[in-house]
């Protein structure tokens, strides 16, 4: 059964809260959401399959690699260097010859992390997925 307009608002509602844990199912793995603190004033909503967690499972190379992570965890796009270390190379160098020399200075490392800055941010990434089944508490505690 899919996930209609309401129920997505409901679970938004939910993870915006402080204490979340919002589950859902997707082929036979239950997916857990629950935010948790990253630093002191800093939370984050973090994504479990069975409620386990590694971090190996987003990286493709690695034996672990599980393939629902590219559904379910969050892509992160970071660049090698910082656009002052850019500027600093460009200004040295000149910008053509900075460009034909080191043309990795301009490259970004795209990675999955399992950690979620808002709900609106999980919402709009699960939103897509379909199968995807909302286990509503009530369900659970029966």
């Amino acid at each position: 059964m899919n996930i209609d307009k309401s129920e997505w608002k409901t679970i938004e509602e939910e993870l915006k809260s402080l204490f979340c844990h919002v589950s859902f199912q997707y082929q036979g793995v239950v997916i857990s959401v629950n935010r948790e603190r990253v630093s002191e004033s800093r939370s984050q909503l973090f994504v479990y399959f069975d409620n386990k967690m590694c971090l190996a499972w987003g990286d493709k190379g690695h034996d672990m690699y599980n393939p629902l992570t590219e559904l379910f965890w969050r892509t992160v796009t970071k660049p090698l260097y910082s656009k002052a270390r850019i500027a600093e190379v460009e200004k040295m160098l000149g910008k053509r010859h900075a460009k034909k020399e080191l043309p990795y200075i301009y490259k970004n490392h795209t990675y999955l992390s399992p950690g979620f800055i808002n709900a609106v941010q999980l919402i709009r990434q699960y939103k897509k997925i379909a199968g995807l089944e909302w286990i509503k508490e009530s369900e659970v505690s029966s």
